[in-house]
């Protein structure tokens, strides 16, 4: 399926738009949604790195697409994985001609024959990787290879503002924090400046 320009921008447009403020979890399945209507495929996910540096399912847009994603996280193998650590898009566009048995058992057990991830990167290093899966054979071609890409450009321009908005808010309870004891203290020390008869630095 060719994915004209046009498209593209319309649909990176649309998830631009997806509401924050629902929280990050529904924010990330939609966009797991959008990506599987803007590929025409049968399902996508979402899969993330955690502190061991292992890929472990986020989201995905249906059940199919979870089944897919977690036996990939068990298997530590697969296209998510090679996406990952190779830094560029993986194809796999027959499974029954090519991949690891276990991996293609993976996906003819979740109903798909053809996959493709590539990586999300944040701040310089990939985080996870965005998956599309169809049921049948697909020949993937350049411009769904470059849309999956710019869906995963949005997903982690998401995920760092969702990080931000975390360092934000707990910065900005450490600051109240602060700012509420430091009242508590400038009060002490005018105390005793009145009661001891000393200056500022000794009551500090």
């Amino acid at each position: 399926m060719r994915i004209e320009p046009a498209a593209l921008a319309r649909a990176i447009g649309t998830l631009d738009a997806v509401d924050m403020d629902q929280g990050l979890v529904p924010s990330v399945l939609q966009l797991a949604t959008m990506t599987k209507h803007l590929l025409g495929v049968d399902g996508a996910g979402l899969m993330l790195v955690d502190a061991e540096g292992a890929l472990r399912w986020a989201a995905a847009s249906d059940q199919q697409a979870e089944q897919l994603e977690q036996a990939q996280e068990e298997l530590a193998q697969g296209p998510c994985t090679d996406a990952f650590w190779q830094r560029a898009p993986v194809p796999v566009r027959d499974v029954t001609g090519e991949g690891a048995q276990q991996i293609a058992a993976a996906l003819l057990g979740a109903s798909f024959r053809v996959a493709l991830s590539v990586p999300v990167e944040l701040a310089g290093g990939p985080i996870g990787t965005l998956d599309a899966y169809a049921r049948s054979e697909r020949a993937w071609n350049e411009s769904e290879v470059s849309a999956l890409q710019a869906c995963a450009g949005v997903v982690a321009n998401l995920l760092g503002h969702a990080v931000a908005a975390y360092t934000q808010g707990r910065l900005a309870r450490q600051l109240q924090v602060a700012l509420e004891h430091r009242v508590v203290i400038e009060q002490a020390k005018g105390a005793l400046m009145e009661r001891e008869g000393v200056d500022a630095g000794i009551a500090f």
